[in-house]
């Protein structure tokens, strides 16, 4: 899983204009930005006076060339302290080999020795249904979905008409899943639920409904299910919750 077995590795995701739009904790950690600080902003926003022109020339090329490149680079944290970043950029291409995102895995090469990562190698030694780029790039952009389009509202959402949506096939789709959050779909979109029902059960509008009439505005069906999994996702009573947030 790339977010759990890689936790030293920055991870961004840019739009095909190479503006960021998603960063992981670990990018946080090791620059001091957090993602509302660096959202439609140029990664080169992290260089600074001794940041090589050379190699920002490379990168500048390559970018520009829609090609997959290794390179090291010296930034500079929030702070201003100096660090060399190693960095390994992949293009993300639709079905019809238009450029949708880059995805940028970066250690710091003071700390970590990118050699020993196979994420930051240009090529995988272990075949996989999707390369790691792009499977993180899908994990993003079904999390993008989901929090746009609220889909886990709907009680009979399916893995099919998600990967009809995302342009990608089931297969690829429950790996992502599988691997990244090292649980299964149903849980994936129960855990949208949860969250959902803890942001509205306070709302005032709910205050004259049941609690399991608030777990229906969220996408749960069945009742002893979404007891169950109010339970299981938080170790608290959908009671108890509301309790906390009234």
């Amino acid at each position: 899983m790339l977010t759990a077995k890689n936790k030293e590795v920055s991870v961004i995701i840019t739009d095909s204009q190479t503006l960021i739009i998603w960063v992981n904790e670990q990018f946080s950690k090791m620059t001091g930005y957090e993602l509302h600080e660096v959202r439609g902003k140029k990664a080169s926003l992290l260089q600074g006076r001794n940041t090589e022109k050379s190699a920002v020339s490379r990168i500048r090329t390559s970018l520009q060339k829609k090609v997959q490149f290794h390179d090291r680079i010296t930034n500079y944290r929030k702070n201003g302290e100096e660090y060399t970043c190693a960095l390994t950029i992949h293009p993300i291409f639709d079905i019809k080999g238009d450029l949708l995102n880059f995805v940028a895995f970066e250690v710091d090469n003071n700390i970590v020795n990118p050699d020993t990562i196979p994420l930051m190698q240009l090529t995988s030694p272990k075949k996989k249904y999707l390369t790691d780029s792009e499977e993180l790039s899908l994990y993003f952009k079904l999390l993008e979905l989901f929090r746009n389009e609220k889909l886990f509202l709907e009680p009979d959402i399916s893995l099919n008409k998600i990967a009809t949506l995302l342009e990608t096939n089931v297969k690829y789709l429950s790996y992502v899943i599988n691997n990244q959050t090292e649980n299964n779909f149903k849980y994936f979109v129960n855990k949208f639920r949860v969250q959902e029902f803890q942001r509205i059960v306070s709302l005032k509008e709910m205050e004259n409904y049941t609690l399991f009439s608030i777990g229906q505005h969220c996408g749960f069906k069945n009742k002893s299910t979404f007891y169950n999994v109010i339970l299981n996702h938080t170790g608290k009573t959908p009671k108890s919750i509301a309790k906390v947030y009234i």
